[in-house]
């Protein structure tokens, strides 16, 4: 639990003091970003050999927990491959340079998880990792993801989501069945 809460917390210290972060923050003051382009695709580069990692050390758990997390990585990592090639065009980058970073982004986690087959974690690490790893997800729901739930209106968007997350949540049920 500690390292959950200490993985939220840093990835807010960070997202508020280092990182760029594509929120609603213009809702609330005025603010611009000047480092951005090739470095913020290459951060999110880093970013997906770490959700790599994190999926080869959730499958060093065991694949009951292996399965659900490389699912939802891989899940996530669509939209980073999209996030990448966005903030490469915004900033004018060519095509051409914007797909080179698209392929690397979409390699950076199989050589993340390829990475640990390179090393041994002691358990009670792999836990305190997995346990961090869980707060920055929380903490990326809590600050993105609800948030923008929250500013869709009326009836039925509140059906939908309600639906949708149901379905998440069944789906990672399943998931984490079948895998034992």
């Amino acid at each position: 639990m500690i390292a959950l809460v200490a993985g939220f917390l840093l990835f807010h210290g960070l997202e508020k003091f280092v990182l760029i972060h594509h929120g609603h923050e213009g809702d609330y003051a005025t603010h611009r970003h000047p480092r951005v382009g090739v470095l913020s695709a290459l951060a999110l580069v880093g970013h997906s050999f770490m959700d790599g990692v994190a999926i080869g050390l959730a499958f060093k758990v065991s694949p009951a927990v292996g399965i659900p997390v490389a699912i939802a990585v891989i899940a996530h990592d669509f939209c980073d491959g999209v996030n990448t090639v966005s903030l490469m065009l915004v900033h004018r980058n060519t095509t051409l340079r914007s797909v080179a970073m698209l392929a690397l982004d979409a390699l950076a986690p199989v050589l993340g998880m390829v990475s640990t087959l390179l090393f041994q974690v002691p358990p009670s690490v792999l836990i305190l990792y997995l346990g961090f790893f869980a707060g920055f997800l929380l903490y990326i729901g809590a600050s993105d993801i609800l948030p923008e739930a929250h500013s869709q209106a009326g009836p039925s968007a509140a059906i939908s989501l309600i639906g949708i997350t149901c379905l998440g949540a069944a789906f990672m049920f399943v998931a984490a069945r079948a895998a034992g």
